[in-house]
């Protein structure tokens, strides 16, 4: 199985980034297998705005040493997922403004936004960021509704909207087996990367697809109703079936970023083509005149709860 961009070159020889540690990286070249590398140290002498100059996913050329990569070139991106790093102190205030960004994966063919029906509940604010997200970078979204087995009428009820925003959703079951071989089709070329809570079952949801992997499995916890981290950090896994995945530790927050108020409003899901109606082409759509998206509102074309978590979204805007 031979990741994409991996043409060798006389003396040097092109790797994917399969794996980041605290001093190395880990690289997967054809022919050589995964080597441990690390960087040139050119890569910290450049000014940059990211945590680390490479990211799971990148692609880039390396030479040999003693039997141990030396990554030279970082090539370029065809996109990225990436957020605010907000936990580097005195680097950025609490709306993340001034933050250095955190790549979370590079060179993504979809990203598959998993979301739980039960357990924890399914909670559309972080799901509507990444899907914000997927559309400002450009990358294929996939809204995987995981525990339907399990859904109570309410989750059902506020996961419901989603299957007419023109996304693709897939409601899967480990227990029952529902959408696992849809979503083993759908992950069996190019790289997925898959991001949500803690303990909405991506581990489990990997081991389905690609039981080979025998990843761990965690529990959800009674007291705060939230997974525990179960992927401890970022890794790119080859499937049975073909493919790649990263599989990223569980997010529980997820600023939007690089974004003006108006860029938010048109790749909000479920608003359509609604903001290009309105009288005014920098509406906010929160008491603006001539508002098309608050007049379909008024008559129930839209509903109040999606104007309202687009309201919160838009307050919590860098």
């Amino acid at each position: 199985m031979t990741p994409p961009g991996q043409e060798q070159q006389a003396g040097t020889y092109a790797g994917l980034v399969t794996g980041l540690g605290s001093r190395s990286l880990l690289v997967h070249v054809d022919g050589h297998g995964e080597l441990r590398c690390s960087l040139r140290g050119s890569f910290y002498e450049d000014a940059s705005d990211e945590t680390r100059p490479v990211a799971v996913g990148d692609r880039v050329t390396l030479t040999l040493e003693r039997g141990e990569g030396v990554i030279e070139e970082l090539l370029p991106r065809t996109n990225s997922l990436a957020r605010p790093d907000a936990g580097k102190a005195g680097r950025a205030d609490r709306k993340g403004k001034n933050a250095l960004l955190q790549v979370i994966a590079a060179n993504i063919d979809r990203l598959l936004v998993v979301a739980s029906l039960a357990d924890p509940p399914f909670r559309p604010g972080l799901a509507d960021r990444f899907l914000v997200a997927a559309a400002a970078q450009g990358l294929h979204p996939v809204l995987v509704l995981n525990k339907r087995d399990l859904a109570q009428p309410d989750a059902l009820a506020l996961a419901a909207p989603y299957h007419g925003f023109g996304l693709d959703v897939i409601e899967t079951s480990c227990t029952s087996g529902a959408g696992i071989a849809e979503l083993a089709a759908l992950m069996s070329t190019g790289v997925s990367l898959l991001v949500g809570h803690s303990g909405v079952g991506k581990t489990s949801l990997l081991n389905a697809v690609s039981p080979g992997l025998a990843l761990t499995t965690g529990t959800v916890s009674d007291y705060h109703g939230r997974g525990r981290h179960t992927t401890t950090k970022t890794s790119l896994l080859p499937l049975a079936g073909g493919g790649f995945v990263v599989d990223s530790p569980g997010i529980r927050e997820f600023g939007v970023t690089g974004l003006t108020e108006g860029e938010l409003a048109r790749l909000y899901p479920g608003f359509g083509e609604l903001p290009d109606s309105c009288r005014f082409s920098d509406c906010r759509h929160r008491s603006e005149p001539g508002c098309a998206v608050r007049a379909a509102v008024a008559d129930g074309t839209l509903s109040a709860d999606r104007h309202e978590a687009y309201l919160r979204l838009l307050e919590g805007l860098p």
